[in-house]
């Protein structure tokens, strides 16, 4: 362990509490943690280094440790190291924490950067499958982070699905017109063109390209919890922006899901 762990919620931070019911919430429901296995990853760390799990790192896995447990997806191994908070009963406890974050500047700023960074994994999780599916390498799905970045644009998760399909079906139309998926330059090419999605749908060109999930109630314990604690934007979550404005319209008490 790296640390004293905090002995409140209020000490552990939104953050924290964020990512602890995520990871509860993964083991009472059978889902991911987070969207992607290298999001899920560093939550864990960052709890790690809180104190309130261990993990075995940099050892994939404890020989014999009685107390272990294993995230039902990614199968990460950890162990629960909250002395201050028994572990039963804790998950409610947080998620109404995080219904209680106040709405204002601060607890807005709060939201607002976990949307944008759910944004970009839930876009990455999408990219990763849709690159598996016409056999590509599912590693370059973590381009899409750059592609971001360096693109400047800001888009809801289903225009982003939407450049990550595009630019999947673009590298796999050219692999089968080599007939190889060792094309030189194709992980560049298919860059460049989500970049390229990316920089047509912000200008408005297109407005009608969006891919919402069919199930729109979000695969990951963390995106549930932003949709549906944290904030109530439902459905919302996949075709809004990230932006200060949506949460405002969303975060009404009055409008929270029984």
């Amino acid at each position: 362990m790296s640390a004293m762990a905090p002995p409140t919620f209020d000490d552990l931070g939104v953050r924290g509490c964020f990512s602890m019911a995520a990871l509860l919430m993964a083991h009472e429901r059978r889902i991911p943690v987070m969207p992607t296995r290298r999001s899920t990853l560093a939550a864990m760390h960052m709890l790690r280094e809180i104190g309130v799990i261990d993990a075995p790192w940099p050892d994939a896995r404890w020989e014999m440790e009685p107390r272990a447990e294993d995230t039902p997806i990614e199968q990460i191994q950890w162990r629960y190291a909250w002395d201050a908070y028994i572990r039963d009963g804790l998950l409610p406890a947080l998620t109404d924490y995080l219904q209680d974050v106040p709405r204002d500047d601060y607890g807005l700023a709060l939201r607002l950067r976990i949307w944008e960074e759910l944004v970009v994994t839930e876009a990455e999780r999408f990219f990763e499958s849709q690159l598996a599916k016409y056999n590509l390498e599912p590693a370059w799905a973590q381009d899409l982070t750059f592609a971001i970045r360096e693109s400047k644009v800001v888009l809801p998760i289903a225009q982003w699905r939407y450049c990550c399909w595009a630019a999947t079906r673009f590298a796999a139309a050219q692999a089968q017109r080599h007939r190889s998926t060792e094309v030189p330059k194709l992980r560049e090419d298919t860059f460049a063109e989500l970049r390229r999605r990316a920089s047509r749908l912000a200008s408005g060109d297109w407005d009608r390209c969006n891919f919402v999930p069919f199930n729109p109630r979000p695969e990951s314990a963390a995106s549930r919890l932003f949709v549906e604690s944290l904030t109530v934007m439902g459905p919302s979550f996949w075709m809004l922006a990230p932006s200060v404005d949506g949460l405002l319209v969303r975060v009404s008490p009055a409008n929270r899901e029984a």
